[in-house]
Formats: structure tokens, sequence, C-alpha cells
């Protein structure tokens, strides 16, 4: 930075861990990023639970974002709540294909979704499939920014 700029000081926007962690929990998915092999990155909106306290996405077998993290597990989510503000992990996915895992996962999920039987068991039926990775994310830096400490 050069002798008289000024950067804006973000230090008061900051969340405690415990504030960043009600984001997370309230947010309806966040976006994901990888990187292309031509080294273009890339992001894409997924679906995210918390287990043990941790965050969990899934992909499938099939997918680019699903190629990228096996090869090199960087990512970054995005998780935004209006009215409360926003959360970017910064760290890497573990994908696993762990069935008992899968289904945890998947059972996390659509219980934050809300959905009530038959709907939860239709649901649950076409997403518990074979291909289906699960990826705990590896936290390794959070910037978060809480909107509640605005003053209008």
């Amino acid at each position: 930075m050069s002798e008289g700029q000024k950067w804006e000081k973000l230090d008061t926007f900051r969340m405690t861990d415990a504030e960043a962690n009600e984001v997370i929990d309230a947010a309806h998915g966040c976006a994901a990023t990888w990187v292309r092999p031509d080294g273009h990155p890339l992001a894409v909106w997924i679906s995210h639970a918390r287990l043990d306290g941790e965050v969990y996405v899934t992909s499938t077998e099939n997918r680019p974002k699903t190629t990228a993290w096996l090869k090199d597990g960087r990512t970054s989510l995005v998780f935004a709540v209006l009215g409360m503000g926003a959360v970017t992990v910064v760290g890497r996915v573990e994908l696993q294909d762990d069935a008992a895992l899968r289904l945890r996962f998947l059972e996390a999920l659509v219980a934050k979704m809300g959905l009530e039987s038959p709907a939860r068991e239709s649901w649950l039926d076409a997403m518990n499939s074979d291909g289906r990775l699960v990826g705990k994310v590896v936290r390794e830096r959070m910037i978060t920014f809480d909107e509640r400490k605005l003053s209008y």
C-alpha cells in the first residue's frame, strides 16, 4: 500500500465463530469453487449440511467439480443470509465414497429442508445413489461480514 493510501477498516463487521456458524446453518446453500484444468475458476450453487459441527457438501462422480476436487480439494464456500451477512470458508474438500456418511449427510440435509413424508422418503431414495460422494470441508480460514453491525 502506498503511503497516504487508506483502506476501509472492516474489523467492526467481523463475526465470531459462533456468529459465522449461525449464518452457515441458516443459509439454504452456498457457492462452491474449483479450478478447471485450464486454470479458469468456476463456482456453482450447492447444498450443504453440518455434521458434528463441520460443514459437508455432496457431489456425484460425473461432475466436473468432483473430478477437480479429487485432484485438488482446494475450495471456497460462500454462504449468505439476507439480514445476517456472509461467510466465506476457505479450505479443502475431502470427498469420500462412504454409504453410511452419505446417508447421515442426506438425512441432515432433508431435515434442514423441512421435507415431510412421503416427499422426504422420495427425495432420500432419489439422492442416496451410488456415485454420490460426500465431502468434509476442512476450514483453513474464514472471511466474514456481519450485516447486522451496519448502522443505517
